[in-house]
């Protein structure tokens, strides 16, 4: 008898575990759960990166906003399997097919891509491109502009850019919702045990003394990271920053596909430090802090034993505030639904989510999301009282990279991956090896050569040494008579990774890749000769 109620319980618990994913997906449309199930909701189906808190909020805030107005409650299919730029590859093979099938105008059977930088977002409104069977080709259009109500962009958008940073698409092919800047995330237990202070900029990272105790993830999945990789570039330029982030690279833990792992292993003490996108920091520092809310963020942030911080050199911010779009899909099954989803995110209900604390009139329900509102009307003293990080201001911080520096995004995946995440091993065998021979060491000054040195083709090429020496003074100053010069020098090198097809891409990284690793190799032989 006793063996049989043991039974009856342990089948009990199965189908309750079973059960409780479905309940939640009724409450995770916003408290109409019994409406869905009913059948009586639309599907809007949405591709995002956005963590499962976020998705949680946005279709909860969403149904409450239509219950208001007395619309039926929508059922929220998320497309969340992985990284912004695997979800956005994912996107447009399936649109490539199509196309090649001439049936683009059917879709994909998805109606928004939501969350992401606006890298990812411009490829979408880029679209994607097909050979005829003549040999021709042609661009098919991926997405569209969502036909929002009269004065909704003006209104949510006074000003179109925010540290020379689009806040919308040119077109209106996407639209922001969310600010996003990147930082660094750090465990303060395992900084005072290393006996290092809290990082405040990009290069702290590259100390010696973070070997080993760096998480970072892969820029070839995650947008973010390869925005946070690009953010350095632009701000130290392409030599320094390559030189910083390669000594960076070289104190990693690992690589990760997940952005979202970085934070979460820097909170469990596997390493002391990360770069990530600011909500991820932000919100697992929120998620670990020792005192609970008591009306002071800034207090509670500091008894928590993760940091975040915005990276500042002199005054002067070293990072990137970014838009995070939504996009409207072609051939969308919904159009009008998803339309009303976006024109929702623009408004000031919306916006309140992704800042309000929990449980406050307007805030979320469960989580403290911490993202950065992107409109500029949000950012008063009125509205702050129930921010969960009032001291936060994009609008008054962001400050834009120098006049004529070009964007290096489309480099950071391949010569990372090349540089770093592929050869990993020698990577950090030559950084160790490098460090512990001594100066005097006959081969020093070829070994440290060899570290810094990049592949054929991938080096600025200065006219002279007097701009190579003094191209930051001089790019800084759009009036300068050498200032287009300096800028079409450095944008030289970031169309490099325009062009080509995908096979011709494919040669020059493992090209690359047996260049680095040669190096490295020959760096420890000679430290060891």
């Amino acid at each position: 008898m006793r063996e049989r109620v043991r039974q009856w319980l342990v089948l009990g618990l199965m189908l309750a575990v079973v059960a409780v994913p479905f309940a939640l997906r009724g409450e995770g449309a916003g408290g109409s759960g019994e409406a869905i199930r009913a059948g009586r909701a639309e599907t809007l189906v949405v591709y995002t990166p956005h963590n499962e808190q976020i998705r949680f909020e946005m279709a909860a805030g969403f149904n409450r906003w239509r219950a208001s107005r007395g619309e039926t409650p929508v059922r929220f299919d998320w497309r969340a399997g992985g990284g912004t730029t695997d979800l956005r590859r994912t996107v447009l093979a399936q649109f490539e097919a199509k196309a090649n099938r001439g049936e683009e105008d059917r879709g994909i059977g998805a109606d928004l891509f939501f969350g992401g930088g606006t890298y990812d977002h411009d490829k979408l409104a880029g679209g994607v491109r097909v050979t005829e069977g003549d040999g021709t080709e042609r661009r098919v259009a991926v997405a569209v502009a969502a036909d929002l109500p009269a004065g909704l962009v003006d209104r949510a958008f006074p000003q179109r850019s925010l540290g020379a940073e689009p806040l919308v698409h040119p077109e209106r092919l996407w639209v922001g919702t969310a600010l996003s800047s990147f930082g660094i995330v750090y465990n303060r237990d395992l900084l005072a045990m290393l006996g290092r202070d809290p990082p405040q900029t990009w290069s702290d990272l590259a100390d010696p003394g973070y070997e080993g105790w760096l998480a970072l993830a892969d820029p070839g999945h995650s947008g973010s990271i390869a925005a946070t990789l690009n953010t350095v570039l632009r701000r130290s330029g392409w030599e320094a920053g390559w030189g910083t982030l390669r000594r960076v690279f070289a104190n990693a833990r690992y690589f990760s596909s997940s952005a979202s792992k970085v934070p979460v292993d820097v909170s469990a003490g596997e390493a002391a430090a990360g770069m990530c996108i600011d909500f991820y920091g932000r919100t697992q520092a929120g998620a670990v802090a020792a005192a609970g809310w008591s009306g002071d963020p800034a207090g509670a942030a500091r008894t928590s034993r993760v940091g975040y911080a915005d990276p500042v050199v002199g005054g002067r911010s070293m990072t990137a505030t970014t838009a995070d779009p939504v996009t409207l899909l072609r051939g969308a099954p919904r159009p009008e639904l998803a339309t009303r989803f976006i024109e929702w995110l623009l408004s000031a209900e919306a916006q309140r989510l992704w800042q309000r604390r929990v449980g406050v009139a307007g805030g979320p329900v469960r989580h403290a999301l911490r993202r950065m509102p992107i409109r500029v009307d949000l950012y008063t003293p009125q509205e702050k009282w129930w921010w969960t990080d009032p001291e936060v201001d994009p609008f008054a911080s962001a400050a834009p990279v120098a006049a004529g520096m070009p964007d290096f995004f489309n480099a950071v995946a391949p010569l990372t991956k090349a540089m770093a995440v592929d050869v990993h091993g020698d990577l950090v065998a030559a950084w160790e090896t490098l460090r512990r021979t001594p100066e005097d060491h006959p081969a020093k000054a070829e070994m440290r050569r060899r570290f810094e040195a990049m592949p054929p083709g991938l080096t600025p090429a200065w006219p002279d040494v007097a701009l190579a020496e003094q191209w930051p003074a001089v790019l800084a100053d759009p009036g300068h008579p050498r200032h287009d010069e300096a800028a079409g020098v450095l944008k030289a090198v970031a169309e490099r990774f325009h062009r080509g097809s995908r096979d011709q891409r494919l040669r020059d990284r493992l090209a690359w890749t047996a260049f680095f690793r040669d190096n490295y190799r020959e760096i420890v032989r000679l430290g060891w000769r």
